[in-house]
């Protein structure tokens, strides 16, 4: 009989991958103790968490948290490990107890009878909401009377933030390695590879670990492992050993596992949010609702995160295995159902589209027998309802944004320009998410090849489908649409709130000129040009001149960017930020109505412009930039369009590009695409600038200072006693600060 399962043939190459620890077969990922997880099942008894952990009833875990880092600081090893080893288990204990008290609600307020029966208005979701809250203060109320009402307060999100970052981690490796603990150093730095997979200090400090005595490389482990994983693993070790009962079982309860782990997170993401403004009784709720729905957007991807290794597939895999240790078993009513479960994730595998010809052409199996399982269909559909109101959020708003400047700036527009924008806007709103074709991996896992880097330290895995970038982010035009090559546009990096957090970040830091020169117009004459630096206002956090969260809001969105460019081009080597400067051109008032200069001339990125035909590579040109990416904030100005062009006195052949918030576009930095923009005619226009590099020694200083700086003022605060007028050429009094206080260099010696 030819199932053509192909499991028979790829199983033993298969779990040979699965099986390798990634020193040569030595490191485990996890082990079958799940550290710092609390069951679902498991009554939360607060009292006697407090009691047996040690919680101090008078202090915050935020208190616990600076304790654990002055601990450190004051090189009191004994002192770090108990108090990061307390806010780290108080940390979990906290999420379950937020999730416990999220759900039993949800539960509570689904089950009660309405006040009034007939749903007017859909008063009934309204009512639920009303009786969910009301179990939620109760829930809240009752934790904190018995563990105290500091205990698990909720935490700044700053230390959220560190200790979703596994920040802890990246301190207690230190501690136990003064301690002499070499084992425990060596699991705590692995559990923080595992997040931060590319951070070569800490690959080098676990390479020095595993050198040390009394470390067993095959006893390092993730402390932070989900916990399906240890149940999937030894399901794939049943399976290897054709020991298909056990094997179903264990890929059963993994599954579950998985699922309801994906349930708790998409709970916990159901936390407070500054919105930053006042909005409307409606906005209020589509705004909440939408910052929780890209939250729980991201659940599937750190459940996927398999010690450093993204596994995309995690969740079928299960379906995969199970639907061949059915077929070992002789159910094949399972084993089909389980096959058809996986194709809703995967409907062109081959092997699965041939497995369907075999079961449908068995006897016993009817067609009600081969249907997906209910969990599976449940999943997929959900997984489309909100990758579509994703994609919907960010499309709709934007082309209503669209139409309601479009009014104000066909007066001033010529035919030319209308048709043009009229020709692309189509294009771009007529275009969708066409996921590619998905293909089974199954054979290729490399469960524990994330650090792969340790033996092969020139070879990177990384993943290059654009589609999985981001689930709010998506394609307006590629090098057809914009007539050239290596280049793109794409929508959806910020929504309103974060353009406007970003414009008033300019509006209060920005110096009048190009921002690290004294040329105040550098590029037309009736245009204020305005721009801020990295550094800058770093410096600022750092002095107290400004609050920390544009800035943490500036590196991550600005970093964003820098993975999108970086796997949209399906780079061989990894992309570094080398300059980022935010900018805002400002048209003057006396400049002429029909004025036709341009905001910037025509340009290559990394070459000079000789004539019509010759870049020259060579200084003063900043020959190390491979890449570059324009990040817009606003679009209510007239003009200010950026364009390709092949030549840079046909202005007739330009492909234009239209701002607006969000709207990023990406390109090589070379002569093939030369740009430039046009005059901004009315209004201000904002954008994020930013140029990317291969040549690591060109990664730009300032954010690494610029993290120090944020890791420095949420431990301690910012810099007392100081009345300090920042100088334009600010760049000296950043490095005086560096060099000689104390806590910002060590931080700094410890940034990625």
């Amino acid at each position: 009989m030819d199932l053509s399962m192909n499991r028979d043939s790829e199983v033993s190459a298969t779990m040979r991958i699965v099986v390798l620890l990634f020193l040569c077969g030595t490191i485990a990922g996890s082990n079958d103790t799940i550290y710092n997880e609390i069951p679902v099942a498991e009554s939360v008894n607060l009292q006697k968490r407090v009691e047996d952990h040690g919680f101090p009833s008078n202090k915050t875990l935020h208190d616990i948290f600076n304790d654990a880092v002055q601990a450190y600081l004051e090189e009191d090893w004994d002192s770090c490990i108990d108090n990061f080893n307390l806010v780290s288990h108080g940390y979990n204990v906290y999420k379950r107890t937020m999730i416990n008290c999220r759900q039993k609600c949800r539960t509570v307020a689904a089950g009660a009878a309405p006040i009034f029966a007939e749903n007017i208005e859909d008063l009934h979701f309204y009512e639920k909401k009303i009786k969910e809250t009301l179990c939620l203060l109760t829930c809240n109320r009752e934790y904190r009377e018995i563990a105290g009402a500091k205990v698990l307060k909720r935490l700044p999100l700053a230390i959220e933030y560190k200790l979703m970052d596994l920040k802890v981690y990246e301190y207690l490796h230190i501690c136990y390695y003064q301690t002499k603990r070499y084992q425990d150093a060596a699991n705590a730095i692995y559990t923080y590879l595992v997040r931060h997979p590319d951070h070569a200090t800490s690959i080098t400090t676990l390479k020095n670990y595993l050198t040390l005595p009394g470390v067993e490389a095959e006893n390092v482990v993730n402390l932070e492992a989900p916990p399906y994983l240890s149940i999937y693993m030894r399901a794939v070790s049943a399976y290897e050993d054709e020991n298909y009962a056990k094997a179903a079982n264990l890929f059963e309860a993994s599954l579950n596992s998985y699922l309801d782990y994906e349930e708790e997170c998409r709970f916990y993401c159901e936390a407070p949010f500054d919105q930053g403004w006042l909005p409307e009784f409606t906005t209020s709720i589509a705004n909440h609702f939408t910052h929780c729905l890209k939250c729980k957007r991201y659940c599937s991807l750190l459940l996927n995160n398999v010690n450093g290794n993204d596994q995309k597939d995690m969740l079928w895999s299960h379906y995969d295995y199970l639907q061949f240790s059915y077929y070992k078993l002789g159910n094949l009513k399972a084993a089909c159902a389980a096959m058809e479960s996986y194709l809703l994730f995967d409907p062109n595998n081959e092997s699965m589209l041939q497995n369907r010809k075999y079961y449908n052409g068995q006897p016993k199996i009817a067609d009600e027998h081969c249907l997906p399982r209910q969990e599976a269909v449940r999943y997929g559909k959900r997984q489309e309802y909100e990758l579509r109101l994703l994609h919907y959020i960010s499309n709709e708003f934007t082309v209503i944004d669209a139409k309601l400047k479009s009014t104000k700036k066909s007066k001033t527009k010529s035919k030319t320009d209308e048709s043009k924008e009229k020709k692309l806007a189509k294009k771009s709103y007529q275009m969708t998410l066409n996921t590619p074709p998905g293909h089974s991996s199954i054979s290729h896992m490399q469960l524990f090849e994330n650090m792969s880097m340790i033996r092969d330290e020139g070879r990177a895995i990384r993943d290059r489908r654009l589609h999985e970038i981001k689930d709010d982010v998506y394609l307006v035009a590629e090098e057809k649409e914009l007539d050239g090559q290596n280049r793109y546009v794409a929508d959806g990096f910020l929504n309103s709130t974060e353009c406007d957090l970003l414009i008033q970040l300019a509006s209060m830091t920005a110096v009048e000129g190009d921002g690290y020169d004294k040329y105040k117009s550098p590029h037309s004459k009736y245009e204020r040009f305005e721009g801020i630096t990295i550094g800058r206002i770093a410096l600022m956090v750092y002095i107290g001149q400004m609050e920390m969260e544009p800035l943490k809001r500036l590196l991550e969105k600005t970093e964003e960017a820098r993975s999108h460019v970086e796997r949209y081009f399906g780079l061989d080597r990894p992309l570094y930020i080398t300059y980022t400067h935010l900018v805002c051109r400002t048209a003057l008032p006396d400049s002429p109505k029909d004025r036709d200069d341009l905001s910037h001339m025509v340009h290559a990125d990394n070459c000079i412009l000789v004539d019509k035909n010759t870049c020259v590579r060579k200084s003063p040109a900043y020959v190390w930039r491979d890449y570059s990416a324009i990040l817009y904030l606003n679009d209510d100005f007239q003009g200010g369009e950026f364009f390709f062009t092949k030549d840079q006195t046909d202005r007739e052949s330009d492909t234009l590009v239209f701002p607006r918030c969000g709207r990023m576009v990406a390109f090589s930095a070379g002569r093939e695409n030369l740009h430039g923009v046009r005059g901004v005619l009315r209004g201000k226009r904002c954008a994020l600038a930013l140029w990317f590099t291969q040549d690591e020694q060109y990664t730009e200083y300032e954010r690494i200072l610029a993290r120090a700086i944020l890791e420095r003022v949420g431990s301690v605060g910012p810099l007392e006693d100081e009345d300090i007028q920042l100088p334009l050429t600010y760049e000296d009094v950043l490095i005086h600060y560096a060099s000689n206080d104390e806590l910002l260099w060590h931080f700094l010696s410890n940034a990625s």
